[in-house]
């Protein structure tokens, strides 16, 4: 029976699958702490999400960054000789990169539209799990997410960065607003 309102009871019957019933406290139990689980691993999906997308604009504005020296060109190209296929060019690491934020968001959409599918069965208990498990969750990871969103949305807003390579060369290296860059903005951990 379909329920159209909350109700509290440990009999839900079928969850997500034909065989996987829960009809008693224990499975209820057992299920609603998986649910906990699963909805701290969505929050925890949110960072690692953020951080695969912080991480593909830093390569972007990297690659933009400093136009390699002819050595470092010419050390590269030495590296690469022999390997043949084996070496990742820019075009393999863009791909892996994009392929890597696309499986993040996959498995981060299937988790959230199965929580929520969890939640319209209008079970007081698996609702408290799910929304607790997401509290829990945002708690634990809540404060790396501000950080994390706020790198990439610097990250995308810059145009150039400067790194130690820029500064031991001497090359001038101009953010988004084309004035050059001092040490003390510089951000050396690219």
């Amino acid at each position: 029976m379909m329920h159209m309102s909350f109700w509290w009871g440990s009999d839900v019957g079928d969850v997500f699958f034909s065989g996987l019933t829960v009809n008693g406290t224990g499975p209820m139990v057992a299920l609603c702490l998986t649910l906990g689980a699963l909805s701290v691993a969505y929050e925890a999906f949110k960072i690692h999400g953020a951080k695969v997308r912080a991480r593909t604009a830093r390569e972007r504005v990297r690659a933009a960054s400093c136009p390699p020296s002819e050595s470092a060109t010419l050390l590269s190209l030495e590296g690469s000789v022999g390997q043949g296929l084996l070496s990742a060019g820019p075009l393999t690491r863009r791909i892996g990169m994009l392929l890597s934020e696309a499986v993040v968001f996959l498995f981060h959409s299937i988790l959230g539209y199965a929580l929520m599918l969890t939640v319209m069965i209008y079970n007081g208990y698996l609702f408290v799990a799910v929304v607790g498990g997401m509290g829990l969750g945002y708690f634990l990871f809540g404060h790396l997410s501000m950080k994390v969103n706020m790198e990439n949305f610097q990250a995308q807003r810059t145009k150039m960065i400067c790194t130690t390579r820029c500064l031991q060369q001497g090359e001038s290296c101009a953010m988004s607003h084309s004035a050059p860059c001092p040490s003390s903005v510089c951000d050396n951990r690219f």
